[in-house]
């Protein structure tokens, strides 16, 4: 099992165990339809960008993430990156990714 905290404003107000290979928005949706969350999600199939949120990894720092094309066009029309972004973004906190691009492969921290 993979263990998520989910962090709004700096307190964490879920934490839940999934397992590995699940998708991040489908936890999200399951725990907003529950109350436990309020994040927003609208298609979950990656085009509209309601999703967009930041992650690290509790073990630290690890290679760069890819982004697929999609995801990374749907940041850039959302203005979360420059135009010219390559599809390699860093690993950190400070990358925006859309939790329906995201698969849980590791312990994550999720801020939102």
């Amino acid at each position: 099992m993979n263990h998520l905290s989910f962090v709004q404003g700096g307190c964490v107000v879920l934490r839940i165990d999934v397992p590995p290979g699940t998708r991040l928005i489908d936890v999200i949706r399951q725990e907003t339809r529950r109350g436990s969350l309020s994040l927003p999600w609208r298609c979950a199939q990656g085009t509209c960008g309601a999703c967009v949120l930041k992650l690290s990894r509790s073990q630290g720092p690890s290679p760069p993430v890819v982004l697929g094309r999609l995801e990374r066009n749907v940041l850039i029309r959302q203005g979360q990156l420059p135009a010219d972004a390559p599809l390699e973004q860093p690993d950190t906190p400070a990358t925006p990714r859309l939790a329906c691009h995201v698969a849980v492969d590791s312990d994550l921290i999720v801020y939102f």
